[in-house]
């Protein structure tokens, strides 16, 4: 429909969503180490200086090059299977800082927290456990800290791999409530 192709109504659209959608927190203070046996590499940028060095991850900012600006407070995880990146996230890193949950447009406080944001998983490799792969993996790497991560209600595919990664449900946001 080339209605919803118009800029000014898919942003009206976005605008309303914003206040009926209900956003799921949960969180994670690993305590221990699990094992994790996978073929897959894992990777972690904190710098966007080293995007140049692996082709791989080179090419996947050349299609999101808007991205590339988050590096100042955020690094970029992911993993790689063969030559492809399979599934990916960020991780925003900075302490006593207020973090905006875009789909609500609500600003939470951030303490010693690290939150957990925009995972993506390509659509030739979902459902075959790499998301909740990389969420164990992040554990792994952050033991003893405060891990947040959230995701709307209705991505009942993403609550589950959340959940079973060892997050606990913590609340719901909702835009005023």
């Amino acid at each position: 429909m080339k209605i919803f192709q118009n800029f000014k109504v898919r942003r009206l659209l976005k605008f309303f969503y914003k206040f009926i959608i209900t956003i799921h927190v949960f969180e994670s203070v690993p305590k221990s180490e699990s094992v994790i046996k996978t073929r897959s590499k894992l990777f972690h940028i904190f710098d966007k200086k080293k995007i140049l060095k692996n082709n791989i991850i080179k090419n996947y900012f050349k299609t999101n090059n808007n991205k590339k600006k988050r590096f100042e407070h955020s690094s970029f995880i992911g993993i790689i299977h063969g030559k492809k990146i399979v599934c990916s996230g960020w991780i925003h890193q900075s302490k006593n800082s207020r973090w905006n949950i875009e789909e609500i447009d609500k600003k939470i406080s951030l303490k010693n927290e690290k939150i957990l944001y925009d995972f993506f998983t390509h659509k030739e490799f979902r459902n075959r456990g790499y998301y909740k792969l990389l969420l164990k993996k992040i554990q792994n790497k952050s033991l003893n800290k405060k891990l947040i991560i959230y995701t709307v209600s209705n991505n009942r595919f993403s609550k589950k791999a959340i959940l079973h990664s060892g997050f606990k449900f913590k609340k719901n946001l909702r835009k005023f409530f």
